[in-house]
């Protein structure tokens, strides 16, 4: 009969916490310490919802050029084929809380796409809706395995409560974001920072990057991009148009000597 390593008096037991190799922060490729610790994967966080895109699915999908190889198609060998996603979004909601009115509020999110093939995305506004909630992104098709950074904008010149939906329609899939703020007058959220002072804050905060609404100016120099600090300035400034003014006449005949002596200095 074989023995046991361990005696019964003394089961096995985990080394100390200061041993263990998860608790050590794992030294950069060059050998050397990190400064700071190593941010924990967000591996229990859910996607955000995902409805079948039924029309591209049966008009564009089954005629679509993509791998064939057996690593791939084996699974559907074995089983019926299923409805295999293109693209997560997290988090699954933005919520950005309190925002005071006229500032502009942004919550990043992340877009991964999660094929294997290079998959296509737009992004559509809440219909009907209020007209503060816009996203900032940059078009074009994502490559398998990379994520699209993207940031939810919430501006409004009013106070009001902002519950709407943007929809993320991909090629297989439509996903439905949940986009939520309380916008606040002055008075309003300066009492609702004197409340937060000895609460818990937030763990995500949306970026204050503007405390006034965007110049409608400033879209014709400055776009918008993903991690933008500010809202940006104006790049030149146009002078204003002096309507007295007359071109000259390049062609016309040089005035006389006696023009010249009667016209005013």
């Amino acid at each position: 009969m074989m023995q046991s390593v361990y005696p019964m008096e003394m089961p096995p037991m985990l080394p100390p916490p200061a041993n263990r190799m998860n608790g050590r922060i794992p030294p950069r490729i060059d050998g050397s310490n990190r400064a700071a610790k190593v941010p924990a994967p967000h591996v229990s966080e859910q996607p955000a919802a995902a409805n079948p895109n039924l029309s591209n699915l049966l008009l564009e999908v089954p005629y679509k050029r993509g791998v064939h190889t057996i690593s791939i198609n084996q699974r559907y060998m074995n089983h019926d084929p299923t409805l295999d996603a293109a693209f997560e979004l997290l988090p699954s909601a933005a919520s950005f809380g309190c925002v005071r009115v006229g500032c502009v509020a942004r919550l990043k999110l992340k877009l991964v796409n999660v094929s294997n093939l290079p998959q296509r995305f737009v992004i559509k506004g809440p219909r009907g809706g209020s007209g503060a909630i816009s996203v900032v992104y940059t078009p074009g098709v994502a490559a398998p395995g990379i994520s699209i950074p993207l940031e939810v904008e919430v501006c409004s010149k009013v106070a009001a409560d902002i519950r709407e939906v943007v929809t993320v329609v991909t090629e297989r899939e439509e996903i439905a974001l949940a986009v939520d703020a309380t916008v606040l007058d002055g008075e309003a959220y300066a009492a609702h920072l004197a409340a937060l002072d000895g609460g818990k804050p937030k763990l995500t905060l949306p970026r204050i990057i503007g405390a006034e609404p965007r110049d409608p100016a400033l879209y014709k120099t400055v776009p918008r991009h993903v991690d933008e600090p500010t809202l940006g300035t104006k790049r030149f400034t146009v002078p204003e148009r002096n309507l007295g003014y007359t071109r000259p006449d390049f062609f016309a005949e040089p005035p006389s000597d006696d023009e010249m002596e009667d016209s005013p200095p």
